[in-house]
């Protein structure tokens, strides 16, 4: 089987020729840092992994479903330590402005991770502009999207980006203060949510089925900050459940699926989640980081729900994890999660296979990354 193939099969609760395992790793920090076994997991990347692959097609617009335009300066910078940046979007209801902090220390040197120091939505009049702005069916491009089916061909699988209106609101706003306008300003938030949401409804219903080369499949990045801690099941049955349901319901119209990435204790969730309308859910990260046990999920929705993920890569570069560790973790979570298709193989920490802020825990997290390759090719035939 080739990739394409073995994935759709185990996306239909199928058993594949082998459980598909999913493996990125940047490239760009293997050839600058010349680490040691990184070329092996490229390698595997490019000519063996199961992996999800970005497409284009939907122009959700620039900020919140709006047509914007964005732009970026520095305010501030102290060579070898920091620089501030003032990062403004101009829509048709004004500008939204924030300032970003950036820790300069050459191996680290993520753009995207940083400090807020202040966050684009800051007050209900802001969340008031977004609520009342003007909307429209947002474009779609079924030739752009074609073309990337084509390139991408029997090396994985399309998905496409997907805007979560409350997700993105939350982690755009002053934190403090977005929780609270649940209770302080509802009618605001309401109108917010049935206003976005029906603009990716009228934007998907728009798209004919016919003129796709493969189904669309559709990920977001938003449901971690709407559970617990966060939000409670009331709250999130309130303000999360109805909203995304009649999105996903959209997509299922269109023989598409919709898949979440989602950090944190989605265990208590798993139920929710597959009746809100989940086909795919990705990291379920086990304990200490998470309350996901595999077997456990697989039992409560493993038949309406595929699963992906459970190898804990947070701790790959800890001094206190040993690498001949990742061979158990990859087949207990192999018999856990495999049986009767429906399972991805996959780590769950943000940081991935070689992530890590020493030259050293770059280099053991890749070792991990090699061992669990390994254990997949002894472990992961069915």
């Amino acid at each position: 089987m080739n990739s394409k193939e073995r994935m759709w099969k185990a996306l239909n609760f199928e058993e594949p020729d082998r459980v598909p395992i999913e493996m990125l790793i940047n490239p760009k920090q293997i050839v600058e840092m010349n680490l040691s076994g990184g070329e092996a997991i490229l390698d595997f990347q490019e000519h063996e992994a199961d992996n999800f692959l970005g497409a284009a097609g939907f122009d959700w617009g620039g900020f919140f479903g709006l047509d914007a335009t964005y732009s970026e300066a520095v305010i501030e910078e102290v060579p070898g330590q920091f620089k501030r940046l003032r990062r403004i979007y101009r829509t048709p209801v004004g500008e939204f402005t924030a300032i970003t902090r950036h820790i300069c220390d050459g191996l680290y040197g993520d753009p995207n991770d940083y400090h807020w120091e202040k966050r684009y939505i800051e007050t209900p009049d802001d969340l008031r502009r977004l609520a009342e702005a003007p909307r429209e069916r947002r474009p779609f491009n079924p030739d752009a999207y074609n073309q990337a089916c084509r390139k991408i061909g029997n090396r994985g699988v399309p998905v496409m980006g997907l805007p979560h209106p409350l997700g993105s609101l939350v982690r755009n706003s002053n934190m403090e203060e977005a929780y609270t306008w649940f209770f302080s300003e509802p009618d605001l938030m309401e109108m917010f949510l049935e206003r976005t949401t029906s603009q990716i409804c009228d934007s998907l219903a728009a798209v004919r089925k016919d003129e796709l080369e493969d189904p669309l499949i559709f990920r977001t990045y938003a449901l971690e900050m709407l559970i617990s801690p966060w939000l409670g099941m009331e709250q999130f049955n309130q303000w999360v459940f109805p909203w995304d349901k009649r999105v996903n319901d959209a997509i299922h119209s269109l023989g598409g699926k919709y898949f979440p990435h989602s950090h944190g204790n989605t265990g208590k969730y798993l139920e929710r989640f597959a009746e809100m309308g989940v086909d795919i859910l990705e990291p379920l990260e086990p304990p200490p980081y998470a309350d996901n046990d595999l077997a456990d999920a697989k039992r409560r929705v493993g038949d309406r729900m595929v699963l992906a993920g459970n190898i804990p890569s947070q701790a790959f570069a800890l001094d206190s994890f040993r690498v001949e560790s990742v061979r158990e973790l990859v087949k207990q979570a192999i018999e856990a999660g495999a049986p009767g298709g429906g399972f991805f193989l996959r780590t769950t920490g943000g940081a991935g296979v070689g992530g890590g802020k020493t030259r050293e825990q770059r280099l053991k997290s890749i070792q991990c990354g090699l061992a669990m390759i390994e254990a997949w090719r002894e472990f992961g035939s069915y």
